[in-house]
């Protein structure tokens, strides 16, 4: 789909520049941090058909049908819960080696990402092309539940409910309040929770959207669609993670003395004090005796 690839290649650029942007606000090297989100994207991509096939498969398990490895990996398509993981992952493993201060990094990972959702999602909901007939053909990222007579959705193509742009306003507004968040928090010690609230928000709200969304190709489990399951084990994997690390199970990462947001009085540590420069009258090379005794 030509809108999506160019909206998607928007979002890209977008967070590039914000990225760039907050690296020079946090003195963060941004070579590194651009590069790692760079390689990062093999992650992304391996993620989402990986979740796609297993979404596919789980479509195909509800009608009965055959299941093989090559079917489910040559006829589904990708999944943003799966890229979004897999983003993640690569980054904070990645981080972990080459980045010095990889808490900033990470919230600044966390706080792009919306950015880009945003504009795919509006690539999305773009995503059509016309037959021979001059007839609109939906693309399988055109979802949303039809509602005919529905005077809202009358506005819309094939009286669908536009989930995609609901998504999209959801993902801009999540971008602008976690940008906020990062750009006034001082304390270094919270920093690198970005992630953390970015996936209790964007789960939260992905499992009530599920239901809008009539998406039934990407399968499930009962009752809840193979997002929704994600979305709870998403919820319950970040509440056990804080957890844990709460009562001490996992330690949190070192402090960056660094960082120029470090209280290092809280470190206890003096904080650094520059000397002053001292200007000497009078000839530079004589030295004063620095006990003069004196002269009768």
């Amino acid at each position: 789909m030509a809108t999506y690839s160019v909206m998607a290649a928007v979002g890209i650029v977008a967070v590039f520049v914000v990225a760039l942007i907050l690296c020079m606000r946090r003195e963060q090297n941004w070579v590194r941090q651009l590069f790692l989100m760079i390689a990062s994207l093999l992650g992304l991509l391996g993620g989402a058909k990986l979740f796609g096939a297993i979404s596919y498969a789980t479509h195909l398990y509800q009608r009965g049908e055959a299941i093989t490895i090559t079917r489910i990996f040559t006829e589904s398509g990708i999944v943003f819960y799966g890229g979004l993981l897999g983003y993640f992952l690569t980054f904070w493993i990645l981080s972990k080696f080459f980045l010095p201060k990889r808490r900033i990094g990470r919230d600044i990972v966390a706080v792009t990402v919306p950015l880009f959702h945003g504009f795919a999602r509006i690539g999305c909901y773009l995503g059509r092309d016309y037959n021979d007939f001059g007839e609109v053909v939906w693309h399988p990222c055109c979802y949303g539940v039809q509602m005919h007579g529905n005077a809202f959705c009358s506005h819309f193509w094939d009286d669908r409910l536009p989930v995609q742009l609901f998504e999209s306003a959801f993902n801009f507004l999540l971008f602008a309040v976690l940008l906020i968040v990062f750009l006034r928090e001082k304390k270094e010690e919270r920093r690198g929770r970005m992630v953390y609230w970015y996936l209790i928000a964007y789960a939260t709200f992905r499992f009530i959207i599920e239901f809008f969304r009539g998406d039934a190709v990407r399968g499930g489990f009962g009752v809840l669609s193979f997002s929704q399951v994600v979305s709870i084990l998403i919820l319950e994997g970040v509440v056990v993670f804080l957890l844990l690390k709460k009562f001490g199970v996992l330690k949190p990462l070192p402090i960056d003395p660094y960082d120029p947001g470090v209280d290092y009085y809280r470190l206890g540590k003096p904080k650094p004090v520059q000397e002053p420069v001292v200007f000497y009258e009078g000839d530079p090379d004589k030295k004063e005796d620095p006990s003069p005794k004196d002269t009768k």
